[in-house]
């Protein structure tokens, strides 16, 4: 008689057991993912991504939005940018495209990846000159860089146990074309000093980021 009544208990012990072996961790298994790299602000680079699946390793990564000035042009590249009132900063765009393959097949965006990108960013600005006065004379001259960028890619995407809100951690390199007009002056009072130069080239590069996403 026991036995007859624990008999249903434990067949669902063992359907539960199975049900669970191997299914996805998350609550809601996660093959697509929306997502924002905080980090990549600091270049001016305001996109958003949109990950999905498309076999059980591999998935497509595209990300788009808007890009402003960029902090650190300073540290690598010649830059009038004083970050003052008379500098206009221009909205142009950011967008990426990435393949990638997951070293493992847990039939979720989770794991270890590798990744191969082409990612292009264009950060434009107006310098309005200031005259020896503290006055605007009226002349002004536009700075635009346009980057595009061809990485591998090396990361980590972290799902959790209660939640689909991860991080995305990914580290690379590659090559990057700069299609630059930079403004230059050897007088920032003195319209006449400034000259508008064009540059290109390619350089290495190097990128590092976390993403933040939810997925679903």
């Amino acid at each position: 008689m026991a036995i007859a009544f624990c008999l249903p208990l434990i067949c669902t012990a063992q359907d539960r057991e199975e049900y669970d072996y191997g299914d996805p961790d998350t609550l809601i298994a996660v093959e697509n993912a929306i997502k924002f790299d905080p980090v990549q602000v600091l270049f001016g680079d305001f996109q958003f991504y949109y990950e999905r699946m498309v076999s059980d390793r591999w998935s497509i990564e595209v990300g788009f939005g808007p890009s402003r000035r960029n902090y650190t042009a300073s540290l690598f590249e010649y830059e009038l940018d004083d970050f003052g009132s008379n500098i206009d900063i221009q909205t142009r765009y950011a967008a990426s495209l990435w393949a990638r393959r997951y070293f493992w097949d847990s039939g979720e965006l989770y794991g270890l990846y590798l990744a191969g990108a082409v990612l292009h960013r264009r950060n434009d600005k107006t310098y309005n000159v200031i005259g020896s006065d503290g006055q605007l004379t009226g002349d002004a001259f536009d700075d635009s860089r346009a980057y595009t960028s061809f990485m591998l890619f090396a990361g980590y995407q972290a799902l959790t146990l209660s939640s689909n809100i991860f991080f995305d951690f990914y580290i690379g390199a590659g090559a990057r074309y700069r299609d630059f007009e930079v403004v230059r002056s050897s007088d920032i009072n003195d319209p006449s000093a400034y000259q508008t130069t064009s540059e290109q080239s390619w350089i290495g590069a190097f990128q590092a980021g976390i993403k933040v996403g939810v997925g679903f």
